[in-house]
């Protein structure tokens, strides 16, 4: 009878591997090295810390506790001094040395685990043939940047991983290290940003950014026409003024740095349901650029088809203002015949246009944009207006003639050209997918998750600017009537000077600071 593996016999398999009988002092030998090169290794790893403890062992050895005590006592006086003297140089310091401590107790204690458990470390499979154990290798933290709410992990990707697989573990590792939020930003190749946000830092309200050295307390609004900032601009004060037209500060960011919208070559969309913060955004870009409208550089045509009732106090600075729909559309004509007229002029010139007094940027305003494209009855009005305001926002950035829109309904078929706006801002929304309506698909995803803003937040919201594909969590400042009524008076420009101006007396002799009652609400 012939075998079922022919003529071969089957090949032995080893179960376990052969005995070697090593002698005891290599044995001893070869643990000895290994401990001596783990504990380099951990030493210059931890070298910071490793010098620190030696010399403060060498310091009590020599000088006691008693000295290590003084010692402590004096470096503490100095940051006390360094911080009062110097701040801007102090803080950075004192941040580094705050996330290296939250780097040593926080991160790399739990991080093992953490990775082990969200299958962001890799584990091979190693057998001996009598146990089979695991090779784990872990994603190394580069470097930490913290600040007072938030971390910044940059972390070094294992070979085969991709940063999609870390964004699907951002619920996870927020509850890991027992953070409010987690964010996970790409680099272009081999490390992710991991964001940690430990404390809401946008809670309380915002107080206005100070606009240029000449805006203190406000001036007298009857004083004197004369006095003012528009007869002392230069042209190296024009300058800084056209430079800041790429940046007009209108609150905070959630990392504690000005939140800046860029209005020269750009157009800004805010979306927000009622009550979301819409006119914080808008009074904080219009007071942003009331130091460029008073030197000539930048006229506001401004539509309120709400007849005024949100923008008619700052009416001394509007160059054009409209409330019924007949004068927006005539406005909205206007701006577009302006933006062919400077287009025609500035072919075969630089292509982005440069504010002047003879040719001032043209922002034009509109307040709940969508009543101007799905709520209008009259069809020929209807019809001049869808036309004007896809021209000048396909076209208009160039050429100096920029839209700023408020709207409450994000929607396709309430505002059909809302992707023509480079720049979009998003506040609280009543349904979870009207993030992704304005930001664009996956900005939820990516922790824009504007329904879960509270009403006892207003301005709060997300950004999203072109180029950028991770919305950034922001709070406009809070522009009461009070200083809509001093920029009103310290920045009207020239045609307006003797004209209208709010009369704000009232307020003005009452010292209290109007953010005390938001701020005790919150």
């Amino acid at each position: 009878m012939s075998r079922i593996n022919g003529d071969q016999r089957f090949p032995r398999v080893p179960t376990r591997a052969e005995k070697v009988r090593v002698p005891l002092w290599m044995l001893l030998l070869a643990v000895a090295g290994k401990g001596l090169a783990l504990a380099v290794r951990g030493c210059w790893r931890h070298r910071v810390a490793v010098a620190t403890a030696i010399g403060g062992l060498l310091f009590v050895h020599r000088f006691g506790l008693l000295g290590l005590g003084v010692l402590l006592g004096g470096l503490v006086a100095v940051g006390v001094v360094w911080w009062r003297v110097h701040g801007r140089s102090f803080w950075p310091v004192a941040w580094w040395l705050w996330g290296r401590a939250r780097l040593t107790f926080v991160y790399q204690r739990r991080w093992k685990p953490a990775m082990v458990h969200t299958d962001l470390a890799i584990r091979m499979p190693a057998s001996t043939g009598d146990q089979v154990t695991f090779d784990e290798y872990f994603p190394r933290i580069r470097s930490i940047r913290s600040s007072r709410s938030v971390d910044v992990l940059r972390v070094e990707l294992l070979p085969g991983q991709t940063p999609a697989a870390w964004a699907e573990q951002a619920e996870a590792l927020r509850h890991v290290f027992r953070a409010r939020r987690c964010q996970v930003h790409a680099e272009t190749f081999r490390f992710v940003r991991v964001v940690f946000h430990r404390h809401d830092s946008l809670t309380r309200p915002v107080p206005p950014a100070a606009l240029d050295d000449s805006d203190g307390a406000g001036p007298d609004p009857a004083g004197a026409a004369g006095d003012h900032p528009r007869s002392i601009r230069s042209s190296s004060g024009r300058g800084v003024l056209v430079a800041g037209l790429s940046a007009v500060p209108v609150g905070r960011c959630e990392d504690g740095s000005a939140w800046t919208l860029p209005v020269r070559g750009s157009h800004v969309l805010i979306a927000g349901a009622t009550g979301a913060g819409k006119g914080s955004v808008l009074w904080g870009l219009l007071r942003g650029l009331a130091p460029a409208v008073a030197a000539g550089l930048v006229e506001l045509w401004v539509c309120d088809p709400k007849g005024g009732m949100e923008l008619a106090f700052g009416r001394p600075l509007f160059t054009r203002f409209a409330t019924t729909t007949d004068t927006i559309a005539d406005l909205l004509d206007d701006a577009v015949s302006r933006m062919q007229t400077r287009t025609a002029t500035l072919a075969g010139n630089p292509r982005l246009h440069t504010p002047t007094r003879e040719e001032p940027l043209i922002v034009v305003v509109v307040d709940e944009i969508a009543s101007l494209t799905a709520y209008v009855t009259d069809r020929e009005l209807k019809k001049r207006i869808g036309a004007a305001l896809p021209l000048l926002l396909s076209q208009g950035r160039a050429p100096g003639v920029v839209v700023v829109a408020a709207v409450q309904d994000p929607r396709k078929e309430v505002l059909p050209f809302r992707d023509l706006f480079p720049v979009r801002v998003a506040l609280r929304m009543t349904e979870t997918d009207q993030a992704d309506l304005v930001l664009g698909n996956g900005a939820r995803e990516r922790g824009a998750r504007a329904e879960e803003i509270p009403r006892a937040l207003p301005g709060v919201g997300y950004v999203l600017h072109d180029g950028n594909p991770d919305p950034i969590r922001v709070r406009a400042a809070y522009v009461d009537d009070v200083e809509i009524g001093r920029v009103v008076a310290h920045y009207r420009p020239a045609s307006a000077a003797g004209g209208w101006t709010p009369d704000v007396s009232n307020y003005l002799d009452d010292d209290s600071d109007p953010l005390d009652g938001l701020d005790q609400a919150a």
